[in-house]
Formats: structure tokens, sequence, C-alpha cells
């Protein structure tokens, strides 16, 4: 059990989540009446545009492994949405190990470095989401709660980048502060571990170009517009009038929640953040909660069904997968690196 605190973690802050969401809602056979009645002819439509969105995070990808390796957006995509199938259903985001294994395995890039290019996605990310909450908060007073949620994402994101962008820019220095962090361990653990991470930093040579930069985190502005739209569809087969300013604060709170640690697919916290966004804008607890669990189903469902049968294509199967080196033994990536 110990070995799999993290998992018991998740399960535990999920649960708690929950348990908030289920206290806020009184009627939950008003939530079944009003998912009887809503019109799931959206659905369709709202998917597609949200793998149009996934498909502009594999062009993203392609421009953030530029410097490693040029590898086409065609033979990305798959290995993103195995990325997300396995974040879905596995705990610990193990999706984001999975993809630097796989493009590790089929393309002989480095194991380490694509870890690094996906950190820069997930900063762009939170950059844009933190964006996103701007927007919102330029046309309505801000709650406190979510006040305080933008100065920490903020505050957090725009740290990160500083670093990754000094990182990128000065690899004497990225490479000094590597060897410091690693002081403090056993010689034997010093030198594997130090390999590890200055392959790593191979991953942020794409910072070194503004263009390059400037063009993926475009490309991030432009896949989480996708998913906002995505929820705007949705929602169009629930609420007689539709917020534009209301889906994007879900987008954006919700997403930053999943930054908690939680089970997979993010399963409560999504939750309980989507309702609390919606909830701002005067949206009843019961709709909010039967609209929530119908966008969280669309982003979990079809995309898990699409990962499987990609898994299957490369002749994978999950359990093998999630063995396949993405614990300590990940960063053996032998010459690749």
């Amino acid at each position: 059990m110990l070995r799999n605190w993290r998992l018991w973690l998740g399960l535990a802050i999920s649960l708690v989540f929950l348990f908030w969401l289920g206290g806020q809602v009184q009627d939950f056979d008003r939530v079944l009446d009003l998912l009887a009645r809503a019109q799931y002819v959206y659905l369709l439509p709202a998917l597609a545009i949200y793998f149009i969105g996934v498909w502009l995070r594999a062009v993203r990808w392609r421009f953030l492994l530029l410097p490693l390796k040029p590898v086409s957006s065609r033979r990305l995509f798959p290995v993103v949405v195995i990325g997300y199938m396995v974040n879905d259903i596995l705990p610990a985001r193990l999706g984001e190990l999975a993809r630097a294994y796989l493009l590790g395995e089929r393309e002989g890039v480095s194991k380490s470095a694509t870890l690094a290019t996906i950190v820069v996605e997930r900063v762009f990310d939170g950059l844009v989401l933190l964006g996103l909450m701007l927007v919102v908060a330029l046309t309505m007073p801000f709650d406190p709660t979510l006040r305080q949620i933008v100065w920490a994402t903020g505050l957090l994101f725009l740290g990160l980048l500083v670093l990754i962008v000094a990182m990128s820019a000065r690899p004497s220095w990225a490479e000094g502060l590597v060897s410091l962090c690693l002081r403090p361990l056993p010689e034997r653990y010093r030198a594997p571990l130090a390999g590890v991470a200055l392959a790593g930093l191979t991953g942020l040579r794409a910072l070194r170009s503004a263009r390059m930069a400037l063009a993926a985190l475009a490309l991030s502005a432009a896949a989480w517009l996708c998913e906002t739209a995505m929820y705007y569809v949705i929602a169009l087969g629930f609420f007689s009038h539709v917020s534009v300013r209301a889906t994007l604060l879900a987008t954006s709170v919700a997403n930053v929640g999943g930054m908690i640690p939680s089970s997979p697919g993010y399963v409560g916290t999504f939750d309980a953040l989507a309702v609390f966004s919606l909830g701002l804008f005067g949206v009843g607890r019961e709709l909010a909660l039967g609209y929530t669990a119908v966008l969280h189903l669309a982003l979990l469902l079809p995309i898990t069904l699409l990962g499987f049968f990609y898994l299957w294509r490369e002749n994978l199967t999950l359990r093998g997968l999630s063995q396949a080196r993405l614990q300590p033994s990940l960063p053996a990536d032998g010459p690749a690196d």
C-alpha cells in the first residue's frame, strides 16, 4: 500500500472534492431530469472541435521537438492520444512518461529530452489558462477564492517560464544548477542523474528561438480555445443562454484543478471546480452538475477509446506500457541520449 501512496493520495483528494460537490447539490432527481432533457446532438460537433485541438497539440509538440529531430505531426498525434488515455486511466500523470517512452522507442529520440519538451508544454498550457482567467477578470469582479487561484497559478507558471528560458539560454548556468542540486546525493547516484538531467536540458533548445517559442505558445492558445469551444457547444444542449465568459472560466479553472493530485481522469477536482465556476454566473448547482458530468465524459471516453486503438496498432498493452521503463529506469535512454 505504501508503494502506491500517490494513488491513495489522489483518490482521497478526489473523494474530498466529490464530497464537497455532493453537499452543494440538493436535488439529484432534478439532475437526472435535466440529463434526460438535454440535447445530445451537440456532442458530435463538440468532439470534432476537441480533436482539432488535440491535433494542434501534436503540431505544437513538433515545433518543440525540431531541435532534437523533425517528426511529423501525423506521427506525433497517436503518441499524444495515447498519453491522454494513460493519464485518464492511470494515476500520477503517467501519460507524460508514456509519451516520452513511446517517442524514444519509435523515433530514437532521447526520452529525457522529450520529457523536457512536455514540461515546456505544461508551462505554456498554464500560461494560456491564466490568460483565459484574466480575460474573464477584466469583465467581472472576481470571487476572492478565484483571485487566489489566479495569483497562485500566475506566480507558479511565470516562475517556471523564467527558469526554463534561463536554463535554455545559458546551458553552463543550467549545468551548474544541476550540479548544485545533486551535490547532497551519494557519489554513486550523482553521475547517472547528472547525465539524465543534462540530456533533458537538450529538450529546451526550442526556447532559444523566439519564433519557435512564440509558435508553440500560439498553438497552445489555439488548442485551448478549441477546448473552450467544445465546452460552449455542449452547453448549447443544456442552457437556454450560454455565456462565453462562463465557458472560458470553467475551462481555465477546471483544468488548473488538473494540477491537483487526484484520481485518474481528474474525477472530483475537475467536476467540483467546473460547477463552482459556473455558479459564479448564476448557474444552478443541479444544472451545472448535469452539464459537467456530460462534458467530463465527452473529454474522457472518446480519446481513451482512440488511445486504446492506437495502443493496439502499436502492438502494445496498457500493462506492458505502464511497466515499460516508465518508472525509475525511464532515463536509461542508451545511445539516444
